[in-house]
């Protein structure tokens, strides 16, 4: 009997112990998992925020100090003195650099200043340069002929009558995008690009009009624009005085603005040419008359409108249109310079338009001055 409930006994004691095991092996199963996925798994890692360079700031200075401090420091620029142009993350900005040898160009408003650029990266690759917060770069605000297109650039977006032009300014590689200013940064970026001194201009309007006025007496009290002494007024003469007056002006405005004296194009010596020759062709029909037909009566004048418009009979259309031309041209030579700062290249077909019409002109002269002689019977 004993040994039948001590049977029992150890048959009760596996079957608990085996109904147990399952629980077990699912327990060490997962922690086995557990920790399988804690190894597999990788540590959490920080994303790096993306750095961009940026242009914060922008001064003015006079060439002599080329110190990068704000000392003498400006908001306003002239030709000849030093914009400096504040860079955050330059390290950054040169990695974006497509080559070593490409230019650093100076942008006002988003427009590439062609020939204004900065030589403080050249010779420098990348792995020259240590990381830094910022950097103040340096670009000469010359104008000449080197520059020329990017001072087109600032005068075509400028009103005529403004003697300076505000703008937010940036910098880049050559060919490619600036760099972009952030809104914060708008006011700091900004800077007056002064084309002129007021004083200096008045200055130069004060010898134009002298040079004006002068011409203007001549013209009344000589016969500067007379085809005789007290004759007629001369088309010729006056068309010649007309260009004069307009190229002198013109040349002064853009000497002022520019500081460039090859302003007038070989366009503008052309036509002057062509007047010059019609003045010459003109003046020697004249004075072939005068040797030829001695007892000619001198035409009185009418009024300078009807002089040159006509030949003292009648008005000649050949005279109408040579005027009316070389008003048209002249009246444009005047918008043009004003509105571009620089004197306009007439193509070649408005020339040849002009030399014609002058040519018709002269070619009229002799059949002109068809007047009664004076009766030289005693």
């Amino acid at each position: 009997m004993k040994k039948n409930v001590t049977l029992i006994i150890c048959t009760l004691f596996l079957m608990l112990w085996a109904s147990n095991l399952p629980v077990k092996a699912k327990a060490a199963l997962a922690t086995q998992n557990k920790t399988a996925k804690a190894i597999a798994l990788p540590a959490p890692t920080q994303i790096q925020e993306t750095i961009f360079p940026e242009v914060i700031s922008v001064v003015a200075k006079k060439i002599d100090t080329v110190d990068h401090k704000r000392n003498g420091a400006r908001k306003s620029a002239h030709a000849g003195d030093l914009i400096m142009v504040q860079l955050l993350h330059p390290k950054e900005f040169l990695d974006e650099r497509p080559t070593d040898q490409s230019k650093l160009i100076l942008y006002a408003d988003g427009i590439e200043l062609k020939g204004i650029s900065s030589d403080l990266f050249n010779g420098v690759s990348k792995s020259m340069v240590a990381p830094t917060d910022s950097i103040w770069i340096p670009f000469k605000l010359t104008r000449d002929t080197t520059t020329k297109a990017a001072w087109d650039c600032l005068y075509r977006i400028t009103r005529w009558d403004k003697t300076h032009l505000g703008v937010h300014v940036s910098l880049g590689w050559q060919g490619m995008f600036p760099v972009k200013v952030e809104t914060k940064y708008y006011a700091s970026t900004q800077i007056d690009i002064v084309f002129f001194d007021q004083w200096e201009f008045f200055a130069w309007l004060l010898l134009y009009i002298v040079i004006v006025t002068v011409f203007i007496v001549l013209a009344v009290r000589s016969s500067m624009l007379r085809s005789c002494d007290n004759g007629p007024y001369s088309l010729a003469q006056s068309q010649l005085a007309f260009w004069t007056i307009l190229i002198i002006g013109s040349f002064i405005y853009t000497l002022i603005l520019t500081d460039i004296t090859s302003s007038i194009n070989s366009s503008i010596l052309f036509l002057l040419g062509i007047s010059i020759s019609a003045n010459g062709t003109a003046a020697y029909i004249d004075n072939y008359k005068k040797k030829n037909k001695a007892t000619l009566e001198p035409k009185p004048s009418k009024g300078f409108l009807t002089d040159i418009l006509g030949d003292g009979e009648t008005i000649m259309v050949q005279r109408v249109q040579n005027a009316a031309w070389t008003l048209v041209l002249g009246l444009y030579l005047v918008y043009y310079t004003i509105s571009n700062k620089t004197l306009p290249t007439y193509p070649d077909t408005l020339l040849y338009l002009t030399g014609i019409s002058s040519f018709a002109y002269v070619a009229g002269k002799p059949a002109e001055n068809k007047r009664v002689v004076k009766d030289t019977a005693v």
